[in-house]
């Protein structure tokens, strides 16, 4: 995958504090493997370091670029740790081993003096080291700061003005909050006292996300005309956390724009990755890749990562569990916590199937009580937020649906069984939706049709 050895695919981790091991003799493997694990905490990152010191174990000992900033990033992390038959990583620009060196556009990487070269300033218009940059962009040195005028008292006045419940106090308790330094609040003022409409609804076109958490942090403080800005796309006061088209959109629109179908499985999704050859894949393609799975550290099998510890990854059935009283059925025993309520459900609830008290349907169950369960259309209306397989699973529906356990909800609805065998017990179903409960059903080409393949070729 991607041109990576086996052994970075198998355990790049392990690889790498091995080859760290062949050179400093003053750290422990524990010790290694720690920091290995905190200056790469995902799994792509540990392969592109390992699949790097594997090509060049020799960086260990020059530190020399051209190599990615990981292979730096943990020299400079083994340096802090103690390190002493390590190499510092080299500057880029001028060759020389720094304790610290930072990247730049472009893959290059060098240190401070080589990466803050002078420039023209603004104000006296002499070559001089950039401390700051005015309204404008220009570049100024430390004995020509922008002067013109007090961007925070300009501010705070047109605020006050917008929105008479806050004051100069409060407006400088959200600035704090959104941005820390002075250089990055001056362009926060400076940004919106050039669109004060920012404040009032348009801010999808704030230039920084700093200018968004200025006005939540505003909205938290009781400001009743400062608005949190909709969705470019979608219209709805979400986070905006991404950028289309020059416009701050949500999550989900960007994810719709970007969504290609799967190569494998013909999903349309967003790519959480490519293959060798460049194809999009989908996430669920992605983490069931055999190279991307994992020997939890409990049974022993390679499994999808459920969880990661300290000490290694956790399957699904190995993942850490906390006892809880069921926010459904009300047991406490072994639960996890509901991403659609915010509740701990146990696994019985997990896997329960029902007729819904909203609709009438049965479905999986994802809210309610045990005797007034609700299914996830009537738990969350929005279609967009369940997740759909594109095979075996209706709209609306949370769950894959098996061939023997098929159900029908409205437009979708389909001829099911009016009783169904569950290791030989049989139990009513509701036959609400279920004019022709005796017809035959063709077999699911998804979940069980994969399960069943899967289990006759252990």
């Amino acid at each position: 995958m991607n041109g990576l050895s086996e052994e970075v695919l198998a355990d790049p981790v392990g690889l790498v504090v091995r080859l760290v091991g062949n050179v400093e003799r003053h750290l422990e493997a524990d010790r290694i493997r720690e920091i290995v694990c905190t200056v790469m905490r995902e799994r792509a990152g540990r392969r592109r370091l390992a699949q790097a010191l594997h090509e060049d174990p020799s960086l260990l000992r020059t530190g020399r670029p051209p190599a990615p900033f990981c292979v730096a990033r943990l020299l400079m992390a083994l340096h802090e740790a103690g390190a002493q038959d390590i190499a510092l990583p080299r500057c880029g620009e001028c060759g020389r081993a720094r304790p610290y060196v930072g990247s730049r556009s472009g893959g290059r990487r060098g240190c401070s003096p080589c990466f803050d070269k002078a420039a023209d300033c603004a104000g006296c218009h002499q070559q001089r080291r950039v401390v700051s940059r005015d309204r404008h962009g220009n570049p100024r040195c430390a004995k020509c700061p922008d002067t013109d005028g007090d961007p925070f008292a300009t501010l705070a006045g047109l605020i006050t003005t917008v929105d008479p419940t806050l004051d100069a106090g409060a407006v400088q308790a959200a600035l704090d909050r959104a941005t820390v330094r002075k250089a990055g609040q001056r362009r926060l003022a400076w940004a919106i006292t050039a669109q004060p409409d920012l404040l009032t609804g348009a801010g999808y076109d704030a230039p920084t996300p700093a200018v968004l958490r200025f006005i939540d942090a505003l909205v938290q403080a009781g400001a009743t005309r400062v608005v949190n800005p909709a969705c470019y796309r979608c219209h709805e006061v979400k986070s905006l956390s991404k950028v289309l088209d020059g416009k701050r959109v949500c999550r989900n629109c960007f994810a719709r724009n970007a969504a290609v179908p799967c190569t494998r499985c013909g999903s349309v999704r967003e790519p959480a990755a490519r293959d060798a050859e460049g194809r999009p894949l989908c996430p669920n393609c992605l983490v069931s890749d055999p190279v991307n799975l994992e020997e939890c550290r409990d049974c022993g099998r390679r499994q999808k990562v459920a969880a990661r510890l300290p000490d290694g990854p956790r399957c699904a059935n190995c993942r850490p569990r906390t006892a809880a009283q069921c926010g459904i059925c009300g047991r406490t025993g072994v639960c996890e916590i509901s991403r659609v309520t915010g509740e701990p459900w146990c696994n019985r609830c997990q896997l329960r199937w029902a007729p819904c008290s909203g609709c009438g349907a049965v479905d999986h169950v994802r809210s309610g009580t045990w005797d007034a369960p609700l299914c996830a259309k009537c738990t969350n209306p929005d279609p967009d937020y369940w997740g759909r397989c594109p095979v075996c699973r209706p709209p609306g529906s949370s769950a894959p649906v098996p061939a023997s356990d098929a159900r029908s909800t409205g437009k979708y609805a389909t001829s099911w069984p009016a009783t169904r065998a569950r290791s030989g017990r049989t139990s009513s179903l509701s036959t609400r939706h279920c004019p022709e409960p005796n017809a035959p059903q063709a077999p699911c080409s998804g979940y069980r049709a994969r399960r069943s393949a899967a289990c006759s070729g252990r």
